[in-house]
């Protein structure tokens, strides 16, 4: 527990120090480094490390897609972003049809999968900080809470409340009342937030209840992709993607609840009246 303590701590010093460069080109690319390092987890996990063109087209879509974002918007060059998008695919294609003898299909599709979802994902971490007049890191905060407070709320509700277990064939631990509990603490902490954007900055004007529902949505989103990750673990037998962070695990355990988080982020923020 010790051990975990300090590497949270850890992680949070660095995760600030991420944030503090959040409007230049180093947020980027840290975001860049993240994404890469979550791919040669998920490849090494399937056991498809060796597939080097599989692994280097991955990496290469994980790595370019957060730093083109910062010099080429998406809506306005979306052409760009799927030709890109169509590239990858192909090549992807290609490979798995030359290598058909030596990778399981399964293995292969499920890495494209998860390559696509976390290209989206951290991608997705850009256009949030991009969008809104000053409130790029605001925006950021509120997605790292959303995908990660929910865990903190559904560990103390499962704690002192839980008696139904939600899924243990994927997540023993996970209970019924602990979702309850992560839903409820991150609609809460949602509109706390939307109170603290509203009282230090003088362009935000928070609509709570459709904060409150972006909680709920994002506490749903990140337990699915926990428990996506945990499937993909207990299918290969392994306890953790990697062990970047002692007592956390890999930049796949870490992240695994942004994946889905993010994109539904970037909707709320860039579509509707939200702050």
């Amino acid at each position: 527990m010790k051990t975990r303590i300090i590497s949270g701590a850890v992680a949070i010093v660095l995760l600030a120090g991420v944030l503090y460069f959040h409007d230049t080109l180093i947020f980027n690319t840290c975001i860049s480094l993240i994404a890469a390092l979550m791919v040669y987890e998920l490849f090494k996990a399937l056991k498809l490390g060796k597939e080097f063109v599989l692994e280097s087209a991955s990496l290469a879509l994980v790595i370019v897609l957060p730093i083109l974002a910062d010099f080429l918007n998406i809506r306005d060059n979306l052409s760009i972003y799927f030709i890109i998008a169509f590239a990858y695919a192909v090549i992807y294609a290609l490979s798995l049809l030359v290598g058909h003898k030596s990778v399981d299909m399964g293995d292969g599709s499920l890495a494209a999968f998860y390559t696509v979802i976390i290209a989206a994902a951290m991608t997705s971490l850009v256009l949030i900080e991009g969008c809104g007049d000053g409130l790029g890191v605001w925006h950021l905060v509120l997605t790292f809470l959303g995908a990660w407070f929910a865990d903190t709320g559904a560990y103390f509700a499962g704690t002192f409340f839980g008696k139904h277990k939600l899924c243990p064939e994927i997540s023993p631990k996970k209970t019924v009342e602990g979702l309850i509990g992560g839903i409820v603490s991150n609609a809460l902490v949602f509109m706390l937030v939307g109170f603290m954007i509203f009282k230090f900055t003088d362009s935000a004007d928070p609509n709570y209840l459709l904060l409150a529902l972006m909680g709920v949505v994002c506490a749903v989103l990140g337990l699915i992709g926990d428990l996506l990750a945990s499937l993909v673990k207990r299918r290969q037998g392994i306890k953790d993607y990697g062990n970047i962070m002692p007592g956390h695990g890999g930049a796949l355990d870490r992240f695994d609840s942004v994946m889905f988080v993010a994109p539904f982020m970037a909707f709320c923020l860039l579509c509707l009246n939200v702050l």
